[in-house]
């Protein structure tokens, strides 16, 4: 390859501290972007030549050297460097060399800016499709270890200190349930991504004949983001929707962290795991430390301060586009890096948890049963609630020995430990599974081999064509 030419080269000389200072780490984070940004290309690609603003020469020359460049990179073998400048830049001078005339037509009608957002509006779909797919299969993780110790006694705290009789399956059903939740905060953020920018161009649309919505089905998009100006306005926006949607998983995530630190500490003794999951001491040869779980809260802060951090640098912006939007692109990465590795850790953990269950029995007090014990007397003695709770407030020395399972079983109110419907789980499950997989469609297949039969048009021929070449 010769030397790199900028796409906005007009002869004069940049100074290099200038353009070590713009190009930063994003240059290196763009590594990620090849394969998203030449799918863009792709599909750019073919709405020209279908709306005959390049030649088929053109079309054939692009399409071969852009899955040259697939190929290349799927085998490791298109390195960005410094020099580059960006993915947008390596892609078009690479095709340039090749096709010296044709390389210059596939910029025909968009702008870096537009190339930017879809590039990062695809990366994040892909993404998002991962992070869906960890969150069921650890939703579903979690529904195992509940039914295999739905009625394991176990007890319950508010203000860290013991209050009323809970299990293990109630505990861990907590988890499926506030992963639900976040699930659904995943795939808003999903929704609200998948509109494509492509042919936004630099904020304010172009003055030629392209067609948004062909680029948008080509590239698996839900919908097309229609404003011009909007697209530049959203980004950071949608970046910080992402983020933050992330952030509810970790929450959920350093729960279950902070509960297995507190609960495997020898004071406690709930729990314990496979020792190839902690860590041991350079002095102490007794212990086993579980880092990953207190690795787990920190990162859970670093993803907090990756949503302020977008939210702020997309807060005071003026409308189009602004260079302060590529500081985004370095926590939104980090995001779903942290965020996916923290979901296999726990999955780890919870396949391997394993509940000690004679110890958690003898922390089992009778005092957990004082409220049980006042609706008891409710019931036989037609008491009010305040009368008996007194009663048993003041002779609490006088609460039976109740069988724990026997009063796990009779607290059947919705949600409650004998009431959990974990079986209901699965229809849930299922479709979220079913969502997750046309997604995956979208995000894959789509980009990748192009469903013609939904696209062409049945009266020419020539557009079979060329939607049959260019993705298989």
């Amino acid at each position: 390859m010769s030397k790199t030419v900028k796409l906005w080269d007009k002869g004069t000389k940049s100074n290099s501290i200038i353009e070590n200072y713009l190009a930063g780490d994003d240059i290196f984070l763009d590594q990620q972007l090849v394969q998203f940004d030449v799918y863009g290309s792709l599909a750019h690609c073919k709405m020209l030549y279908q709306n005959n603003l390049i030649e088929k020469i053109d079309f054939d020359h692009l399409t071969k050297g852009l899955k040259q460049i697939l190929k290349l990179n799927k085998d490791g073998q298109f390195n960005l460097s410094l020099s580059d400048e960006d993915i947008h830049t390596k892609v078009e001078n690479y095709l340039t060399e090749i096709y010296p005339e044709s390389g210059g037509k596939l910029h025909t009608g968009r702008s870096r800016n537009d190339q930017v957002l879809v590039d990062i509006r695809l990366y994040s779909k892909d993404q998002l499709t991962d992070v869906i797919k960890l969150v069921i299969n650890l939703i579903s993780d979690f529904q195992i270890f509940s039914k295999k110790h739905e009625f394991l006694p176990m007890a319950g705290y508010t203000h860290m200190q013991q209050a009323m009789l809970s299990s293990v399956g109630l505990w861990a059903d907590s988890f499926t349930q506030s992963l639900l939740d976040d699930l659904t905060v995943v795939q808003t953020a999903y929704d609200l991504n998948d509109q494509s920018p492509l042919g936004s161009g630099a904020a304010y649309g172009v003055s030629l004949p392209i067609d948004r919505e062909l680029t948008a089905k080509l590239l698996g998009f839900k919908k097309v983001q229609t404003n011009a100006l909007y697209c530049q306005n959203s980004k950071g926006k949608i970046e910080s929707t992402i983020i933050h949607s992330l952030s509810s998983i970790m929450n959920t995530l350093s729960k279950f962290a902070q509960d297995i630190l507190l609960f495997t500490t020898s004071e406690f003794n709930y729990f314990s795991v496979p020792k190839s999951l902690t860590t041991g001491s350079s002095i102490m040869p007794q212990k086993n430390n579980h880092d990953a779980m207190e690795l787990l809260r920190g990162k859970t802060k670093v993803i907090q301060s990756y949503y302020s951090l977008v939210s702020s640098i997309n807060s005071d912006l003026p409308s189009g586009y602004n260079r302060d939007t590529q500081l985004i692109k370095q926590p939104l990465f980090e995001s779903f890096k942290i965020t996916k590795e923290s979901l296999q850790v726990v999955s780890l953990y919870v396949n391997s948890l394993i509940p000690n269950k004679e110890n958690i029995k003898k922390n089992i007090s009778k005092e957990l049963f004082a409220a049980h014990h006042a609706y008891q007397l409710m019931k036989k003695n037609n008491w009010s609630f305040r009368k008996a709770y007194s009663y048993v407030g003041k002779n609490l020395d006088k609460i039976p020995n109740y069988d724990p399972i026997k009063v796990l079983k009779e607290t059947t109110t919705l949600g409650g430990p004998g009431n959990l419907q974990l079986d209901s789980l699965d229809k849930n499950l299922l479709r979220q599974s079913l969502t997750l997989s046309q997604r995956k469609q979208n995000t894959h297949q789509t980009m990748s081999k192009i469903n013609i039969n939904n696209l062409r048009n049945k009266n020419n021929e020539k557009n079979h064509t060329i939607y049959k070449s260019c993705f298989t």
